[in-house]
């Protein structure tokens, strides 16, 4: 183990998370959750100061889990951006103080990039047994989980769609370190529209997995919500437009009563429906103008069965998935993951002056080449 291992921090948003990688391979994935349910959204002096209580902990439970001390590391990884700007502060630091306590090399990584690869991430036996058991627990099928081959039998170009609640984009991956995104939100993410028509309806924040449960037994067509930017010439989505109608059809029926179980339902259903859908008709678009042979789904919305459904369905694209949940939510194994390939390329930061002007970078593009 001497010397193989990446520690990886991640505190993008509202998760605290460490893990410790070797290669594609998770030895752990250690998240620390916040609840900001009372906010309705992620508030982000509160994220700040519960990432400066709870990394340290959770940077000594990935260690300890991973059977792993920081003379068995090879680099120390974390998240420079994007993000959100109070959060990235913490994990940057903490790894800076780390990096130079224990003469590592730091990496600093583009979350995205994270979301991006995360299918390509593959469990260590333990870990893997313990998805397994998981699996089975859920009723899922094989089907559900596609797992990535090692990226050296990968065929490239793939395109990878990162949704999530601050982000979806549709990234064309040439090959690992090379991107191009094709497309994005112009305004709210698919994830944080999902939160907001679930405010409406009163249900628990997050909301995304509620609204899953409950549209699985609606009626995805009872309410034909407007598909947005389908005449716009361009592989970009917009969610602002379909919000506003959902949030209109609702004042309207609660003017007139209160909205039944089925009503909610049905709404549910018709919603999903139609962000999805959204998101699938730009992937054909984009389909019909570059060649990739496979898809990577990434980003919390990824966990969504309707979602990776209608993927395969619209592109007849094998679609691979992260291995488990806690690889679609912000997590820091992703960002160990894409640590690994930069330190192969030679991509690391060695001086003290070097890792001090590492600064956040709250809107850092994926393709970004500067």
């Amino acid at each position: 183990m001497q010397n193989s291992l990446i520690l990886a921090i991640d505190t993008s948003c509202d998760d605290s998370s460490a893990a410790v990688v070797r290669g594609q391979e998770v030895l752990s994935n250690i998240i620390s959750s916040q609840s900001h349910a009372e906010y309705g959204g992620v508030f982000p002096t509160v994220a700040k100061q519960e990432h400066v209580k709870n990394t340290r902990p959770v940077v000594d439970q990935a260690l300890k889990t991973a059977g792993a001390n920081f003379s068995d590391l090879a680099a120390i990884a974390v998240t420079q951006g994007p993000g959100l700007a109070p959060a990235l502060e913490v994990g940057i630091a903490i790894a800076k103080e780390l990096a130079l306590e224990h003469h590592l090399p730091l990496i600093s990584v583009n979350h995205i990039e994270g979301h991006a690869l995360s299918p390509l991430a593959r469990p260590s036996d333990k870990l893997l047994e313990k998805n397994l058991d998981a699996l089975k627990q859920s009723g899922e099928t094989i089907f559900d989980r596609y797992f990535a081959k090692p990226v050296e039998q990968m065929e490239f170009p793939t395109l990878s769609i990162v949704v999530s609640g601050g982000h979806t984009d549709f990234i064309l991956i040439e090959k690992i370190g090379v991107y191009h995104r094709l497309g994005y939100t112009l305004d709210d993410a698919a994830g944080e529209a999902l939160d907001k028509f679930g405010r409406e309806l009163g249900l628990t924040y997050p909301a995304g997995a509620e609204i899953e449960q409950l549209a699985k037994q609606g009626n995805s067509h009872k309410y034909p919500f407007p598909i947005p930017m389908t005449t716009s010439g361009n592989f970009n989505v917009s969610f602002s437009g379909l919000k506003t109608a959902v949030k209109t059809m609702i004042e309207k029926m609660h003017a007139n009563h209160e909205l039944t179980n089925q009503e909610k339902i049905d709404l549910c259903s018709s919603f999903q429906y139609a962000v999805f859908h959204a998101i699938t008709y730009k992937v054909q678009k984009i389909q019909a103008h570059y060649h990739f042979s496979t898809i990577f789904l990434g980003g919390g919305v990824a966990a969504n069965h309707s979602l990776r459904y209608a993927l395969h369905q619209a592109t007849e694209r094998p679609i691979y998935v992260p291995y488990s949940m806690d690889l679609c939510r912000d997590n820091a194994a992703m960002i160990g993951l894409v640590a690994s390939f930069k330190l192969e390329r030679g991509e690391v930061l060695t001086s003290e002056v070097a890792m001090n002007g590492i600064e956040r970078l709250p809107k850092w593009r994926v393709d970004a080449t500067d």
